[in-house]
This record gives structure tokens, C-alpha cells and sequence, in this order.
């Protein structure tokens, strides 16, 4: 039988009010449900230099957990050094642990132990502190490399200069603020550079800099084990989509997410104009 046009547009129609039916018709609510995952202790423990030794305590959260949960309370953390010292740190506000005697010296390596969930879980770590490297010079301009449509280009560049000692391996982690505030973070190593004066260019796609604003960069000089850990998760965006990642290696024994470090420290700040 041949269709006329008349015919193809009532099939068209039926065909729209069956569909349309069959949807609003359908106001059963569709529930998701989320296998519980267990919890990980999260360390972020640090000594600065000339500062006191920080630790805060958390754990990773289910997608439906209270924030304030997360906080790991009543740990009992030490702190020592190789000079004899020892301290027990205090805490402070929930998760969060300070010392008051001891404080960052380069050169000392200092072991930080901790003991959480009813002091059954010991974790440890220890990190020495390296000798601090100076920034002689930070600079911030208007980016000089061409965008495209398809690739989106930091407006703003951020160049650190410093001269990396020679006949030694360096690890550094710069720490990016914007007017007092973590903006972001970058790790890198003097492996192609040893004993050069280096100019590193910090590479954000979020920096947003305006006249007056106040740009600072925390120049750390840290150990090995720290700058792999950084590393580690740096990479973790990178992963292409598909691929399974791992968590960066920790230097907490005990602990399969966070870090112990002791760095020593350069700021210089300048005026956007």
C-alpha cells in the first residue's frame, strides 16, 4: 500500500503520544546506591624552617559522609630529632596537631610517630631538612606564547629565577599565592640543570592577576621522597582517560596517603602592575 504524506504524519504523531505517555508516566524515583568504600588516614605532617611542626589527621570520606567526621581526634603524635630532642604535639583544633618547642633547622633529621584509632594504628616517618635555596629574582608578565581554539594558554606567566648549588641533587616545591592565598603548587628537580642558574616558568591555567594584586612564591627546598610524592600526584591529572592510576608513594610507613616533610624555605613577593 502506498503511504501517503498524510499517513507518514499521523504514524509521526501516534508514535510522539505513546512515547510522551510512556515517559511522564513513569514517576517512579530511580535510587542510586553507593558501595561504601573503608576509610584511608590522610597525613599532611611538615616541619618548616624556623617554624613548628604541624600535623593534621584525616580520613577519606564516603560521597554521603558528614565533613566534620572526617577529622581524626586523640592521636598521639611525637616528634624528635637527632639532637635529642622530643616533643608530643598538641592538638590544636579538630585533626590538627602543633609542637611548641620544637622548630625547623636545616640539616637535622627529625622523626615524626604517630599513633591513632585507640593507639593500635603506628605509623612513622623522618625527613631531614635540606640547606635553603634563594630566589634571586620572580617575575610576572603577560604570556608571550600564542593561543589557539583549540588550546587555551595561561594569561599570566610566572618566572622563578634561582642559582641550583652544584655537586649536589636538589628537589624543590614552589608554592603559588595570590594575595595571601594557595593558588597552587609545583615540584621540580635539578637533574638537567645542577649547578646552573635556573629560570623556572610556574604554569597555572586558573591564575588570574589583576594591577595590585600581590603575587608570593614559597621556594621549599625538600627531599627525595617528598618531591616524589608531589610528583606522584601531579601526574595523577594527567592520566589519560581509561587508564587506572595508583597513589603517589608515601614516606609514612603505616599510611598509604600523605607525607612527612622537613623543608627549609625562601619567599620573595612582588606588586602586579
Amino acid at each position: 500500500m502506498k503511504r501517503t504524506y498524510s499517513n507518514i504524519r499521523l504514524e509521526v504523531v501516534i508514535s510522539i503520544m505513546i512515547l510522551t505517555s510512556t515517559i511522564f508516566s513513569c514517576t517512579e524515583p530511580i535510587e542510586f546506591s553507593f558501595e561504601p568504600s573503608t576509610p584511608q588516614l590522610v597525613v599532611e605532617a611538615k616541619i618548616a624552617e624556623l617554624q613548628y611542626a604541624e600535623v593534621q589527621l584525616t580520613k577519606t570520606a564516603n560521597i554521603n559522609a558528614n565533613a566534620s567526621d572526617n577529622f581524626v581526634r586523640n592521636a598521639l603524635i611525637v616528634i624528635e630529632d637527632n639532637m635529642g630532642n622530643s616533643e608530643t604535639l598538641t592538638e590544636v583544633s579538630p585533626g590538627r596537631y602543633l609542637s611548641s618547642n620544637i622548630k625547623g633547622k636545616t640539616g637535622v633529621n627529625y622523626k615524626l610517630s604517630i599513633l591513632t584509632d585507640g593507639h593500635t594504628q603506628i605509623l612513622k616517618s623522618e625527613d631531614i631538612m635540606p640547606k635553603p635555596v634563594n630566589i634571586s629574582r620572580l617575575r610576572a608578565r603577560k604570556s608571550i606564547l600564542p593561543g589557539s581554539d583549540c588550546l587555551s594558554l595561561p594569561e599570566w606567566e610566572v618566572i622563578v629565577e634561582y642559582d641550583d648549588p652544584a655537586n649536589e641533587v636538589n628537589y624543590y616545591r614552589f608554592v603559588e599565592y595570590i594575595n595571601g592565598k594557595v593558588n597552587s603548587s609545583y615540584v621540580e628537580n635539578d637533574k638537567l640543570n645542577n649547578g646552573k642558574s635556573n629560570k623556572s616558568f610556574l604554569t597555572c591555567a586558573n591564575r588570574n592577576l589583576n594591577s595590585g594584586d600581590t603575587l608570593t612564591i614559597e621556594m621549599q627546598s625538600i627531599s627525595k621522597s617528598v618531591y616524589e610524592y608531589f610528583y606522584g600526584f601531579s601526574q595523577l591529572n594527567k592520566i589519560m582517560q581509561g587508564t587506572s592510576g595508583t597513589n603517589p608513594t608515601s614516606n609514612v610507613i603505616g599510611a598509604n596517603l600523605g607525607y612527612f616533610s622537613a623543608y627549609s624555605v625562601h619567599v620573595k613577593s612582588i606588586i602586579i602592575e
